[in-house]
């Protein structure tokens, strides 16, 4: 069975109408994802791996007694990618995975359309004991709308089966000659922002996109050009960087930079390493031995729910330390699953600033904060942090569930 055959399907267990689809019976899910979550306690459960509606809900019709069953036992939904969010008033005919948000809408308006999707299946059925398990943090208090139907819960079904990456050489590395790495594949303003900021500096970026202006301030959070001097200059400046020696490349060969286009993957004609597989080696190992720092852009910025990825775990695997631009309270949530930061050595206050455009100032000071400092300023700081790192590096294997 091709494994890809389960990432866009609705999975189901455990329910005495409904049968598991023979594509259930994936590796993925029947030795890492189920027993990760005890198979939901033998209760009645869904999987939804994908994005965007979940259209085969409206397809499953329960019996009467399923229906008092399920009122009985409860019903949980894991859904292990984030929820696809919009605002009602702005983006009422939202199409995409991912939209940005100005971080200044009342979360009464605010909904997701895989909720939506569970909603009609909740009303339809008449069921009183739903629960929703996702990757947001703080879902309930950011969609309240839902609240009356299904209790939202925050459980991250995606970086508890995450990948353990194999190191080949685990050694904390501090000979370093670069200050950064910042990594980044699908298009996003966050993205584009922060290979433009650091184009030009001490750094090994992966973008492989052309500058686009226009497209990047149709974006509702986004108005550069009005912008403190400190900031718009270094972003023009690392544009036209990008434009006239691009594409960067670190870990993959593109022949030439393609057109933003927000939600999808790059296209055009590149090799990337087919091979690659996180448990065994990683073509980016050699430039993380090399930097300092890890800027990691996460798949979602411009969004209320904190959320983060396997992208956060690689910096932690190669003991590095890392500046997260993400959604708010990201590092507070990291924080609550066990992992240190680096509040002792640079201002992580952008973490609770839930204004995208000063939480996005306010992380490009700490990457001028780094940047001011000498190589040899940065290896004592690398020396200092340590106990931090090898933290980390334990936590985050302890934190992905282990079936090997």
């Amino acid at each position: 069975m091709d494994g890809t055959e389960i990432w866009d399907k609705l999975h189901w267990f455990n329910f005495p109408d409904l049968e598991p689809r023979d594509v259930s019976y994936d590796e993925h899910l029947s030795k890492r994802l189920i027993p990760s979550i005890n198979n939901n306690n033998n209760k009645p459960f869904y999987v939804y791996l994908y994005n965007g509606d979940i259209t085969k809900l409206k397809e499953i019709n329960h019996s009467k007694e399923t229906v008092e069953y399920l009122n009985d036992i409860g019903v949980t939904f894991y859904l292990n990618e984030p929820l696809c969010q919009y605002h009602t008033m702005t983006q009422p005919s939202f199409q995409y995975f991912y939209t940005e948000l100005t971080g200044k809408e009342d979360p009464k308006d605010l909904r997701a359309r895989e909720l939506d999707s569970i909603l009609k299946y909740v009303i339809k059925h008449g069921l009183t004991n739903v629960k929703v398990k996702t990757c947001d943090y703080d879902v309930d208090k950011h969609f309240p709308y839902y609240n009356q139907w299904m209790t939202l819960l925050c459980e991250d079904t995606f970086v508890k089966n995450a990948l353990i990456v194999n190191v080949h050489d685990d050694s904390f590395s501090s000979d370093f000659t670069k200050k950064f790495i910042n990594l980044n594949w699908r298009w996003t303003p966050h993205r584009n922002l922060a290979a433009a900021y650091l184009a030009q500096e001490s750094s090994y970026v992966s973008y492989c996109y052309k500058s686009d202006f226009a497209y990047l301030n149709e974006h509702s959070w986004l108005n550069i050009e009005s912008w403190p001097e400190k900031y718009k200059d270094k972003i023009f400046s690392g544009s036209k960087y990008i434009d006239e020696h691009g594409p960067l490349v670190v870990d993959t060969k593109i022949r030439e930079s393609v057109e933003p286009k927000s939600n999808l993957y790059p296209y055009g004609d590149m090799t990337v390493y087919e091979s690659f597989d996180p448990m065994h080696g990683n073509p980016v190992e050699k430039y993380y031995r090399d930097v300092f720092c890890d800027i990691v852009t996460e798949s979602r910025f411009a969004q209320p729910t904190a959320n983060y990825s396997e992208k956060v775990h690689q910096p932690m695997f190669y003991k590095k330390p890392f500046v997260l631009l993400a959604p708010p309270h990201t590092l507070k949530y990291l924080k609550e699953q066990g992992y240190k930061t680096f509040s002792d050595y640079w201002d992580e206050s952008y973490d609770s600033c839930e204004d995208h455009k000063e939480r996005i100032f306010k992380i490009f000071d700490v990457i001028d904060y780094i940047n001011a400092k000498s190589i040899d300023e940065i290896k004592e700081m690398y020396k200092n942090m340590k106990s931090i790192l090898k933290h980390n590096f334990l936590q985050v294997q302890e934190n992905i569930y282990s079936w090997y």
